[in-house]
């Protein structure tokens, strides 16, 4: 309904447009309007406008001053690009599985994102378009702020366009200040925390609140990356992982859950579950890390390591929060598994899409509107220097807000404002995180891109299976000690020794061309 009626105002403002220039026209003939005065006229009109139809990440509540950011951003991409957008609000989680349904009925879809999965499935399906003509015309822009494209290729073709953002991978734990203030626990900055140190926190607090308050929720994002450094190099875990751990520059690959590392973490987690620490439903419950950690009933949760992300991250949840280092930054290939805006076949306007897509990559303004919304509203600027912008949300509950996008996925991320009361300097101290990792702790396989068409059936088997048991464990609701042998039986019997052996040897051939 929503495009519909966008179509239908746009089509009624270009006829009222043209009937006014026809009017014009009219009245020049009758009062003699001079031969100038006509080209005047012809140079002044505009271009067309171009609808453009764009996914649109959400987390389920877009707020009641979404329109409002709509049109605003409408407002300037008309003006400079003669492109009017109608975004579509989908679950960032469903984005592709939505695209894929939109593009099998046929229906206009310009722009649509892939979110920490591969693009494979759209590419095999031919479901989106290459860019590599398109984006070399349209989206100079985007190459030019050297954003990372290694994670829009399939293959040697690329298909879709990361945002601007850090190479850096790593964890953290956040930690509630007030609950270690509480309990007299003291955090050195400067200390990586192993699981030990972090399970004597974790114990004094938990005798402390007693019943029915847990240390952390489980999430999906984090999984068992929280405490082991691997790299799932063919875009899922069922593909094969290199150990990092072990050697950053090995690359065997090896079946993640078999390892010994997987199982000290699974005993770990199922230790913890047994001693409190995690929620006796954390495998199933629907509610968000976010919802949780903001209520009385956690002390925290682990996060990516992004300096001073504990300042805004405290926004989100309501709570000042303590960083607990667990992990060194590092760098990983990831096997693509980013967040990736593609162009669909069913668009009806590439170039535009591109275009627009370009637009809010080097425009600071478009791109503050999509993520922060209206200056005044949502948010007021605190500060301005040539290290960066601070800006003060204007609610503490940023879910109050009339509009907030909790996902930063729109553009370049690395001019985005430090939000109070992270420094302005913020953006600075993120770049030289990501260029201080030492090249010893980057993944031997950057660049590497895994085509599992050969072992497509057995790939989509196998995350079957991961899906059917690796929350269960990692939420420590399993005995691994049982459960795991099964797990591993269900990964080979589903095919995953076949896709790990094709994604070896095209990682092999990988490697030797590059000798």
């Amino acid at each position: 309904m929503k495009k519909k009626l966008a179509a239908l105002l746009l089509c009624t403002a270009m006829i009222c447009s043209m009937a006014a220039c026809g009017e014009a026209t009219d009245g020049e003939k009758e009062t003699g309007g001079n031969e100038n005065e006509s080209e005047e006229g012809k140079e002044g009109e505009q271009e067309e406008i171009v609808e453009i139809i764009w996914q649109y990440p959400s987390s389920g509540n877009i707020g009641v001053g979404f329109q409002d950011m709509e049109d605003a951003l409408n407002e300037l991409m008309e003006k400079d690009i003669g492109v009017h957008v109608t975004f579509e609000p989908v679950n960032l989680g469903e984005c592709q599985q939505e695209a894929m349904l939109m593009v099998t009925g046929n229906e206009q879809l310009d722009l649509c994102m892939s979110a920490f999965t591969s693009i494979e499935p759209l590419v095999t399906g031919n479901m989106i378009l290459p860019l590599d003509d398109l984006i070399k015309e349209y989206g100079q822009g985007i190459l030019d702020l050297g954003t990372n494209m290694t994670y829009g290729y399939y293959g040697s073709t690329l298909y879709a366009v990361p945002p601007v953002t850090l190479d850096t991978s790593g964890y953290v734990f956040f930690a509630k200040t007030e609950l270690l203030d509480k309990y007299d626990i003291a955090i050195d900055d400067s200390k990586i925390y192993s699981f030990d140190e972090l399970e004597d926190i974790f114990e004094v607090i938990k005798e402390g609140e007693g019943d029915n308050f847990y240390c952390f929720p489980i999430d999906d994002t984090f999984s068992s990356a929280i405490n082991l450094t691997y790299d799932e190099i063919g875009g899922s875990k069922g593909a094969g992982v290199l150990m990092l751990n072990r050697d950053f520059k090995e690359l065997t690959l090896h079946n993640l859950y078999e390892t010994d590392e997987y199982m000290e973490y699974a005993k770990r987690m199922y230790q913890w579950a047994q001693k409190g620490f995690i929620s006796p439903d954390a495998a199933v419950t629907t509610e968000t890390t976010d919802t949780l950690v903001s209520t009385d009933n956690y002390l925290g949760t682990f996060y990516f390591a992004d300096p001073l992300a504990n300042l805004e991250y405290g926004n989100t949840v309501g709570a000042e929060l303590t960083s607990i280092r667990i992990m060194e930054p590092y760098v990983k290939n990831g096997g693509g598994v980013s967040c990736v805006w593609s162009i669909p076949i069913t668009s009806k306007h590439p170039e535009k899409a591109m275009e627009a897509l370009n637009y809010i990559y080097t425009n600071d303004e478009a791109n503050w509107l999509i993520q922060y919304g209206l200056e005044g509203v949502s948010y007021e600027i605190v500060e301005q220097t040539d290290e960066g912008t601070q800006i003060r949300m204007l609610s503490e509950d940023v879910n109050s807000l009339p509009y907030y996008n909790p996902y930063g996925l729109w553009g370049n991320q690395l001019h985005y404002p430090s939000i109070y009361p992270a420094p302005v300097e913020k953006q600075k101290l993120r770049i030289e995180m990501n260029e201080g990792i030492p090249e010893e702790r980057k993944s031997g396989a950057l660049g590497y891109n895994f085509i599992s068409t050969d072992v497509a059936s057995e790939l989509a088997a196998v995350n079957t299976v991961i899906a059917q048991y690796e929350r269960a464990i990692n939420a420590g609701a399993l005995n691994p000690e049982e459960a795991i042998p099964e797990f591993v039986k269900s990964l080979e019997d589903a095919g995953i020794d076949k896709v790990i052996a094709e994604n070896q040897r095209q990682l092999d051939e990988w490697a030797a061309s590059k000798e």
